[in-house]
């Protein structure tokens, strides 16, 4: 009572203008005012009560809504939990309500026991924010997991266990006795498994998008077993790997179709086949052509992981102490430096060619995290690293080639080959490699579009054009444009920053 009062000030005091309800649809229910999300059938100030239950003043510094997405219901601005479809201050309607950092009733559909929010997966009925009791139980807070997690069948629950594991409430499942991973002991990571062990369930915000949004398998943006829909095609490929030192050989070496001297689904491409789903989030066209190269022979022994504060991601020696990556693996906003823990070199088959600790690392100043439409500045995802040896000495170091006008042309004419190498999540400490892969595309902004497999991991692997007899970088991974929707311009392709954006500093600082 007390939210809903103050709201109510809020809202006499943010709205003195809006006049009576002179409109001929005013008092139904609905508000219909373009200005505050409506369909746009009373003028501005018309429907004052029914626009003034569900409005609130416009977010600091004001706002507009110019963007495309605007006046959907739903919030597509990154600030407010929306999905970055729309520049902050652009889709102020759909954002009114999270703007204020109200969550609660006001929608005409609240407490009909379905969640009406488009954010949870809900038709859009009601404007994100205001079916707050029907939508709780989808929510990810410490409150509405327990909420969740006491509407499991007592048996079940107690198989369920609790929360003491250390990935716990990360929404990946990992207690394998339900379908999840082994990196927690059975029965201790109930909230995350929850979903799993119920046979999943289509209650993430992102479900029925046509998108697979569960961890390893997709986007990662719905907990495990809730969007059991739109993952039902590559849901046999959860929690598979080929970590295993014999992947990519063409023999499954799995108990269930070898001699067992591979653990359980980690020979995936030798057992299951090398043909994957369009909908897999790992960014393979159509076939995994991945291999395992020999990291301790050139150029692929340059090539190392690069242990992050948080994560991994793959680095290309390119001088004596120096390492090129991306600089979304060395900072999260474009403000801050997270400089990363370590650099090994050749890592692969349980050895290493070496390995040295980072001291520092610069990105280029214009970099922000914010993916750009095509062609229209992604260029800047590139950082150097420097390491407190020189390790390049020991093992080589390549050089950067910078793109010519010759090998844009040829990029413009057929695509122009070239080798990639880096450390996918799937994979492990082992290198993979794309032999024979085509960059596809160039742009003005330094950036190229490419059509090698590649997934979580190889941020910062370089691609290799060989040049005269020997090899060189040419590129280095940044990320990955989703399958074209609504809301994407995109088609499925994987963005790399070129040598044009980097050659230069790292002739400097060698």
């Amino acid at each position: 009572m007390l939210r809903s009062f103050l709201a109510l000030i809020f809202l006499v005091t943010a709205l003195p203008a809006l006049a009576q309800n002179s409109c001929d649809f005013a008092f139904d229910g609905e508000c219909d005012e373009a200005q505050y999300g409506g369909q746009g059938f009373c003028a501005d100030g018309t429907d004052t009560t029914d626009c003034s239950a569900q409005t609130v003043a416009a977010p600091a510094g004001g706002g507009d809504n110019s963007c495309e997405y605007s006046n959907d219901n739903e919030c597509d601005e990154a600030r407010y939990g929306g999905g970055g479809y729309c520049a902050d201050g652009t889709d102020t309607a759909d954002c009114r309500q999270l703007a204020a950092g109200l969550d609660d009733d006001s929608c005409s559909f609240a407490n009909d026991n379905q969640c009406d929010e488009l954010r949870y997966g809900g038709g859009g009925a009601c404007l994100d924010g205001t079916d707050a009791t029907d939508c709780d139980a989808f929510g990810t807070s410490p409150e509405a997991l327990a909420r969740l997690l006491a509407l499991v069948p007592d048996t079940l629950r107690a198989s369920l266990g609790d929360d003491s594991c250390q990935y716990s409430n990360d929404g990946e499942c990992d207690d394998v006795a339900f379908g999840g991973t082994v990196f927690c002991e059975t029965g201790t990571d109930a909230s995350d498994c929850r979903a799993m062990a119920l046979g999943g369930e289509d209650s993430c915000r992102w479900a029925n998008d046509g998108e697979c949004d569960e961890p390893g398998i997709g986007t990662d943006n719905c907990p495990s077993g809730t969007d059991v829909t739109d993952c039902a095609p590559v849901a046999y490929l959860r929690n598979r790997t080929d970590t295993c030192n014999t992947a990519f050989d063409g023999v499954c070496n799995e108990a269930s179709g070898g001699d067992g001297t591979c653990e359980a689904f980690s020979d995936t491409a030798d057992c299951l086949g090398r043909s994957r789903p369009a909908g897999l989030e790992n960014h393979f066209f159509g076939r995994d052509d991945r291999l395992l190269v020999d990291a301790t022979q050139m150029p692929w022994s340059a090539i190392g992981s690069l242990e992050l504060q948080d994560g991994t991601c793959t680095g290309t020696l390119v001088g004596p102490s120096l390492v090129l990556t991306a600089a979304h693996c060395v900072t999260d906003t474009g403000d801050e430096t997270l400089t990363p823990v370590s650099f090994t070199a050749g890592l692969s088959l349980g050895r290493s060619m070496g390995q040295a600790k980072v001291l520092g690392a610069v990105f280029d100043p214009n970099y922000t995290p914010d993916t750009q439409p095509a062609g229209g500045g992604n260029g800047y995802d590139w950082a150097l690293v420097l390491l407190d040896q020189p390790l390049g000495d020991e093992v080589g170091y390549l050089d950067v080639h910078e793109l010519t006008t010759a090998n844009l042309s040829q990029i413009g004419r057929a695509g122009l080959i070239v080798n990639q190498a880096g450390y996918s999540w799937d994979t492990g400490d082992n290198l993979s490699g794309n032999v024979g892969c085509r960059v596809i595309e160039a742009y003005e902004d330094n950036s190229i579009l490419h059509e090698c497999d590649t997934a979580q991991g190889d941020s910062g692997s370089p691609f290799l054009l060989n040049v005269d007899g020997a090899w060189k970088i040419v590129a280095v991974d940044s990320t990955f444009f989703n399958a074209e929707d609504e809301k994407s311009p995109f088609g499925q392709a994987n963005l790399a920053v070129d040598s044009r954006a980097f050659a230069a500093a790292v002739e400097q600082q060698r």
